[in-house]
């Protein structure tokens, strides 16, 4: 038996393994500082990734009640505050170290192996604080418009529409891409694949889908739009400058795909 095909034979037996609530624990486990969750082999927890959706939506549920009660404290601006911080404190930082290291890596001259050294590299330099600066920046700013417009209680849904994107983002831009470099990345680019990437992307149309009454058809699909077009836009990037994906693209992806949401839905909420 060749090394590739053991390898897909563990991945499919680590998969059927796992029962849908032990999945979600495992998905809470990695990409979530709730005490929800359960630790086990990196294998597990990519198979497991399918759950992402429902992590998302958990975690916008809770940032954007905090938003909400921040609102008729101190209004939209700290509100936006607020809720951005929850958005990176809840996930660990897990995603913005990996949109600082990419950062970093786009700004450096060479080959795909140098720029990987780079992606490796803990230091941080003027990319990695111009891609946070920018990126948090104006997901703020999006998020105190959309305060500013609907409120806080529709800030609960707006944040659960856009965490569901993120991770959207996430898993459109594993399922178009192979890795760049042996990696904890890989093993989510490996198993979000096939099968695994429809089922996931299923969970966060479902989830969507739901969301569609309180904050409507255009503005869901507006935010769905702009989660796909940052992954086609990082598969483009990612493919020229590294060869494929690893773990700091899909983490950047998160980030990136909830900006582009927030933007995509006070576009489409905005008068006139």
């Amino acid at each position: 038996m060749t090394p590739a095909v053991r390898a897909q034979e563990e991945d499919v037996s680590a998969s059927r393994g796992l029962n849908p609530l032990l999945r979600l624990r495992l998905a809470f486990g990695f990409f979530s500082v709730l005490p929800l969750g359960k630790t086990a082999p990196l294998q597990e927890v990519a198979a497991a990734a399918t759950m992402l959706p429902l992590v998302g939506v958990v975690l916008g549920g809770l940032e954007g009640a905090a938003g909400w009660g921040a609102l008729k404290l101190f209004g939209p601006l700290v509100a936006a505050a607020v809720v951005l911080a929850l958005a990176l404190l809840l996930s660990g930082m897990h995603h913005a170290d990996g949109l600082a290291d990419v950062g970093d890596a786009i700004m450096v001259h060479g080959d795909a192996s140098r720029r990987i050294a780079v992606l490796k590299d803990r230091t941080l330099g003027v990319g990695a604080s111009g891609a946070l600066i920018i990126t948090y920046l104006l997901s703020w700013s999006a998020l105190g418009q959309l305060a500013s417009l609907r409120g806080g209680l529709m800030l609960v849904f707006f944040m659960m529409a856009s965490e569901v994107c993120a991770r959207l983002g996430l898993i459109f831009t594993a399922a178009a891409n192979q890795p760049s470099h042996p990696g904890s990345g890989s093993e989510f680019v490996k198993a979000l694949k096939g099968g695994k990437a429809a089922a996931a992307i299923a969970a966060a149309v479902l989830l969507l889908a739901l969301l569609v009454w309180p904050i409507g058809a255009a503005v869901a699909a507006a935010a769905v739009a702009a989660a796909f077009l940052t992954a086609l836009l990082l598969t483009v990037i990612s493919r020229k400058l590294f060869g494929g994906v690893g773990g700091d693209v899909l983490g950047a992806s998160v980030e990136l795909s909830r900006m582009a949401a927030l933007l995509a839905m006070l576009a489409a909420v905005r008068p006139g």
